[in-house]
Parts: structure tokens; sequence; C-alpha cells
């Protein structure tokens, strides 16, 4: 029992420094910093559990044990912050303060100390695994592991009620001359050790996600990039291709704001940036969630409409140029009258060319410009070479440059052919 008295001090020590160590260089997600505060909080708890039993000082031994639990508790706090919810000071004091009181009032010798103690630090674990369960929002798979080393510390701690009363301590002194004592330090010494290193895996998975989401992500409106919406093209695609049912039709709109330059020009970025943000808004609130939305860049917008045939998104289209007319014509006190053109394009089969089916639809918007602008232009399925006369020859999109193909292949691929009317 000293000897591992002595392990789990020095490895929790350890573990907490470490932690503190990592958050402190990085300023990562603060859960790391917190996770190691705990731990060092759960350091000196049995550094003064371990020196009440030389001087059998129940006092002390107390003192040990609610650093324990209050150790615990800034961990179930720490989880409760990572996933989105509040850190409550009060919440982390009460666990503590309610163990030393009940000590105080009814808990008088050490194996009722010792039930109390692990009860509260089972149940806090317990709460801990519960947090991590409540993030349904994120595919975090460390925290699996999180879950299951949680909960398992916690039925570890409440076994102690059990062995206490069949095997009881009764005093600080004669924790050493316990038969069980040693391994269910050394189980919750394996446990805390196991826990950091997954709290590390999960931190690391949380910002690789952020990271990736960011890749994929347009900075200005919070829709997908060029790159997400092919990416979500190409999942559409395989999920048809594997599924049993019969063909599904899909259609492709593809958006240009009608003389955005000279909104920059007159009126600056920052309200163009505003406009940007206001049509993406629209393109939201005005499309149903199925739809996939995204920016390919500048003023040009697209969105993916699977299910639906030619007619149901032309009149999807027709919808969002009346909203977006109605909602740009005054915009942070200026008379802006945003308008846009529309291009549309349709197949009957989900499995056909997106790369394709997205040239038909921009060779229909660059009609709808030459018609006037601020107007719908669709293509049928029947008839694919309608916009052929426009190509890269007439006119290279901003979006588009051969010379890129080399950085980004992918553009390459999808967009040879394609058109812009700018």
């Amino acid at each position: 029992m000293p000897t591992i008295s002595l392990v789990s001090l020095s490895a929790t020590t350890l573990v907490g420094l470490l932690l503190c160590f990592v958050w402190w260089r990085e300023r990562s997600n603060p859960l790391i910093g917190w996770w190691g505060v705990g731990q060092l909080l759960m350091a000196s708890g049995i550094a003064f559990a371990a020196a009440s039993s030389f001087v059998n000082d129940q006092a002390l031994s107390a003192f040990g044990q609610s650093l324990m639990v209050l150790s615990a508790a800034i961990s179930w706090m720490a989880i409760r912050e990572f996933a989105g919810r509040s850190l409550n000071p009060l919440l982390v004091a009460v666990w503590p303060c309610t163990f030393i009181i009940l000590c105080a009032s009814i808990a008088v010798s050490f194996d009722q100390r010792l039930i109390l103690a692990s009860t509260l630090l089972g149940i806090l674990y317990l709460f801990a695994a519960a947090e991590f369960t409540r993030q349904h929002n994120e595919r975090l798979v460390a925290r699996w592991p999180a879950i299951v080393l949680l909960a398992v510390l916690g039925l570890s701690y409440l076994a102690w009620m059990p062995l206490t009363l069949t095997m009881p301590v009764r005093e600080a002194g004669l924790v050493y001359a316990s038969a069980w004592m040693p391994a269910v330090v050394l189980i919750a010494l394996l446990g805390r050790i196991a826990l950091a290193f997954v709290v590390l895996a999960i931190v690391k998975e949380r910002e690789e996600v952020r990271q990736r989401m960011f890749a994929l992500t347009d900075s200005l409106t919070g829709l997908p990039n060029r790159r997400a919406l092919f990416d979500a093209a190409d999942a559409l695609t395989e999920e048809q291709r594997f599924s049993n049912g019969e063909a599904m039709s899909i259609s492709v709109l593809v958006f240009d704001l009608d003389h955005f330059k000279k909104i920059n020009d007159t009126y600056g970025h920052r309200l163009g940036d505003q406009v940007l943000k206001l049509f993406s808004e629209t393109l939201l609130d005005t499309l149903d969630e199925d739809c996939i939305v995204g920016r390919l860049g500048g003023e040009e917008f697209a969105a993916i409409l699977p299910g639906a045939g030619l007619r149901a998104a032309t009149e999807a289209a027709e919808d969002v140029r009346l909203a977006f007319a109605a909602a740009a014509t005054v915009v942070e006190g200026h008379e802006v009258s945003g308008t846009v053109s529309i291009g549309v394009a349709a197949s009957n089969d989900a499995l056909c060319d997106i790369g394709s089916l997205f040239h038909r639809a921009d060779g229909a918007l660059y009609a709808a410009k030459l018609a006037g602008r601020n107007r719908v232009q669709s293509v049928t399925p029947s008839d694919p070479s309608q916009f052929d006369g426009w190509s890269v020859e007439t006119t290279t999109p901003r979006w588009f440059d051969d010379r890129s193909e080399a950085a980004n292949p992918m553009r390459t691929r999808r967009y040879r052919g394609s058109v812009d009317a700018a």
C-alpha cells in the first residue's frame, strides 16, 4: 500500500502538470487545462490522505477526501463547458462543501467518511460520462472511450461502499493494513491516466473537425464552399448509386448577383459583404432544408436540389429571385435594389454528370444575363446543347482557371467548359 500510494501520488501529479503544460503551450481547449487542475487537486488529496494515515489524523484525512471530491467536480464542470454548457463555480463548490458538512454533522468514523467520499466521487464521474453522451451534434469518436472510462471509474468508486461495509478499515491509521484498498487505488490511478490521454485525443479530434469545417466553409457567409458543394454532390450520387429505389431527379441552380461590382464601387465592400450575407440568408430561408447550397466564389452561388424536376426547380429559383429583390431593396439605409440572375438545369437521373449539369445551368445563367438580368432561365433535359454556344473560349469564369489545375485538379475536372456572364 505505501508503494502504491507513492506511485499514485507521483503519477497523478505528473499527469496534472503535463496537461497544464500542454494547455499553457498551445492555449487549446480549456478542457485540457481544467482537467490538469483537477488532477493536481486529486494528487493533493491523495497526499493529505496518505499523510493522515501516518499520523492517524481524522481531520487531515477528511480534508484530503474533500480535495478529491473537488477534483471530480472540476472534471465534471470542465466537460460541461466542453459540451457548450456553463461552467458554474457554485456547482463545483457544493460537492466538497456537502462532504465537509456531512462529515462534521453525521459521518464521524473513517468508514463513514470513506463511503460518503467514494459515493460522491462515483456520482460525479457518472455525471461526467453523461455529459459526453449529450454531445449529439459532434461526431467525436474519442468521446466514446471517455464515456466508458468515466462510467467504469464511477462504478469502481461506488464499489467501495460494499467493500467498506464488509471489510471495514475503522480508522486512517489502518488503511495500509486493508486487504482491498491497494487494488481500488491502483484501478483509480489507471483510470485517471487513461482518461488524461483520452481527453487530449478528444480535444485534438475536435480541433481537426473544426479545421476540416473551415476548409469546407465560406468564411463570409458560412455556406459550404465550392469544394464542399461538390463533395456533397458526389455523396448524393453515391447514395443514389447504392440505393434500391427508383431513379431520382436532380436539379442545379446557379446564381449571380446583378451589378455587384457597381454595388461595391458605390457603397463600399463592407456593404457588398452585407449583400452577400443577405443573399445567403435568402437562400437558406427560401429553399427546402434538403437542398445543398454553397458559394462558388465572388457573387456566384449554387444550389443542388435532390428530387426536384425542372418545373419545381424553376419555381424555387423564382421564389429566391423575388425574395432577394424584396430583401435587398434597402440595405443598411442604402437603396441598393439588389437583384439576381438564375440559371436552372435538371436531369431525371441523379447519377448524371454533375459537372455537365452545372455547365448547362451556367449556360442558362449566361442567357438570363443576356436577356436583361433579374430573371430565371432554364434549360430542359431533352435539349442539353441549347446553350453550348457559350464556352470557355468565349469567356473564362472567375471560379475556373486552367492555370490552377496543378493546385486543384478537382476544380478543372468539374468546371471544364463552364461559362460566366459577369
